[in-house]
């Protein structure tokens, strides 16, 4: 009896050394700065057992002015005292799977591998897209926290529930200064923003968008200010009474630590083969994984409200699941609230 092996169909090695160059290329977080790889001793535990990432980290020396030395000998300096905090991240144990009857395949184009072809010209995209979903939703879950326990010290908000919404509740440069200034002093650090595209037609409405040719995504990519914008539909949209609330997120340089984890070949993409399916018509099954660290730096993971190994969408917006632990200025995330139209 002859059985289709994964030879026969693609080499997992190969398609792995694909993604691990794609990745960095086409990853338009990665391009504009917004990830940065942790720490090699965070990077060895994420190789590691476990699920959970503990961060110690020494606390910023408080700013403030010195000691004024003099010559009386029964003065002494006081010293000021060194604190430690602990940041924590979650690791992300990911997989996607997509299946196909080999009859579809024949039927649509002659070639039972056709599917499996499309998805894997896919497969990066693909992935890119997972992972930018799962980054909004951190952010959900970050800002929510704020609002709640840091007094919205991240946010800055223009938005009105009107039926006529004024310039004065649109985005424009004073509305994304001002949300920059949320991060005091390190305001110059934001060099991405990401928007909805019912945000970012009025931007480009005003004419403030300028276009700049990206010669590995083959495309060109719009800039507000000299930041790079990335326009997403599952960028927050708030149902009002009214009209709705936008929510644009802007990035600093290193806002998110990345890094994934070295799988092996056959774990990274798996192939399974049922040729007794469809009544002997055959089935192909793919799986693919991916274990990663996505996290937003100086805010705690707290594993309050996590069912399962690691956190679903929703649980990554939960504001239960995230707790600040560095000074605002060291946070390199801000919320802008605006109306659209």
């Amino acid at each position: 009896m002859s059985t289709t092996k994964q030879s026969d169909i693609i080499t997992p090695q190969v398609y792995l050394a694909y993604m691990e160059e794609e990745f960095p290329e086409r990853n338009i977080f990665a391009r504009s700065g917004i990830l940065e790889g942790p720490p090699k001793e965070v990077q060895s535990q994420l190789n590691a057992g476990g699920r959970l990432i503990n961060m110690p980290f020494w606390d910023y020396l408080s700013r403030s002015a010195p000691d004024i030395v003099s010559d009386d000998d029964g003065v002494e300096i006081t010293p000021r005292k060194i604190t430690a905090s602990k940041d924590q991240a979650v690791k992300h144990y990911w997989a996607k799977a997509y299946s196909h009857m080999d009859i579809a395949g024949i039927m649509a184009t002659g070639n039972r591998k056709d599917p499996e072809g499309h998805v894997l010209r896919h497969l990066s995209e693909d992935w890119l897209g997972a992972e930018q979903t799962m980054l909004i939703a951190a952010c959900r879950g970050v800002f929510a926290d704020n609002a709640a326990n840091d007094g919205s010290d991240m946010i800055f908000s223009v938005y009105q529930d009107v039926a006529s919404p004024t310039a004065a509740n649109r985005f424009s440069r004073s509305a994304f200064d001002r949300a920059c200034q949320t991060m005091g002093d390190r305001l110059g650090d934001v060099v991405a923003i990401a928007m909805h595209s019912s945000v970012f037609l009025s931007v480009q409405d005003n004419d403030d968008i300028d276009y700049v040719q990206d010669s590995k995504l083959e495309k060109e990519i719009p800039h507000y200010k000299g930041r790079m914008v990335i326009v997403d539909d599952q960028m927050p949209v708030t149902a009002g009474t009214n009209s709705d609330r936008y929510t644009c997120y802007l990035f600093g340089r290193g806002a998110f630590g990345y890094a994934s984890a070295a799988l092996d070949a056959d774990q990274a993409l798996e192939y399974d083969r049922s040729p007794l399916r469809g009544n002997g018509g055959g089935q192909t099954n793919l799986v693919t994984r991916r274990h990663c660290i996505l996290h937003p730096r100086g805010i705690k993971w707290t594993d309050t409200a996590c069912a399962g190994i690691s956190p679903s969408e929703a649980e990554l917006a939960n504001a239960a699941n995230w707790d600040r632990v560095h000074d605002r200025k060291n946070i390199k995330l801000a919320q802008l609230d605006v109306n659209a139209g």
